[in-house]
């Protein structure tokens, strides 16, 4: 959704993008990219697929997969000065789609204009590369997890990464919102929790799972 009251400042804008990957373009370049992206408001929940690229200025926004019958699984989240689109230019064929966890702003940039300035801005590609890089990193590690880890393990990463940008114990994180993360069901995710509550790592309440010591559920995940 467009709301031209959440419009980012330009200079706020302009700090975002030249925190992406655009950054590897020329001064002038952003300058005039900071004056043309279109800025999408996203409520929480909204799902998006095969977005057109665009950088994260604002909120949370998890990628993830599901099959024929709905069930989900958080292959990656997506955070400010992070693109989402790319692998869609690169040519990938598995389909990824997008959800924003948190109200989220998005700078649309869009695939066509993206091409053009790769093809004037060689840094913009190498970028580009190294943001595949983390993505795959995470891939890779949710795929660990999936394969030799606990059901325990992975509510515990997913934790950590959903309230990575808040102060322990102040945000609380919808059973719902784990399930789909960790394709499971709440019910399920509910009995995983315990030994997180018994270890101290978290709480449940009515607004759902907190964090209440980040050490204790690193440890728990088992993330060095």
């Amino acid at each position: 959704m467009n709301d031209d009251a959440n419009r980012l400042e330009s200079g706020h804008l302009l700090t975002v993008l030249r925190e992406s990957v655009f950054g590897a373009v020329s001064d002038v370049v952003l300058l005039d990219l900071a004056q043309t992206v279109t800025q999408v408001r996203l409520l929480a929940g909204h799902l998006l697929y095969d977005p057109e690229v665009s950088v994260v200025a604002e909120g949370l926004v998890r990628a993830f997969i599901s099959n024929s019958t709905g069930r989900q699984l958080t292959v990656a989240y997506v955070r400010p000065g992070q693109t989402i689109g790319l692998a869609h230019l690169a040519g990938r064929r598995f389909p990824t789609a997008f959800q924003a966890v948190e109200h989220s702003q998005l700078l649309v940039v869009g695939n066509a204009r993206t091409i053009d300035l790769q093809q004037d801005s060689p840094g913009l590609g190498w970028a580009a590369a190294q943001e595949f890089g983390l993505r795959l990193d995470e891939l890779e590690a949710e795929l660990a997890r999936v394969a030799f880890g606990s059901l325990r393990q992975r509510l515990a990463a997913h934790l950590l990464s959903l309230t990575a940008d808040h102060d322990e114990g102040h945000h609380a994180v919808h059973l719902s919102r784990l399930a789909a993360a960790v394709a499971s069901s709440r019910e399920v995710v509910h009995r995983n929790l315990r030994p997180l509550v018994a270890d101290g790592g978290v709480s449940v309440g009515p607004d759902g799972v907190t964090v209440a010591d980040r050490v204790r559920l690193r440890d728990q995940a088992n993330i060095d």
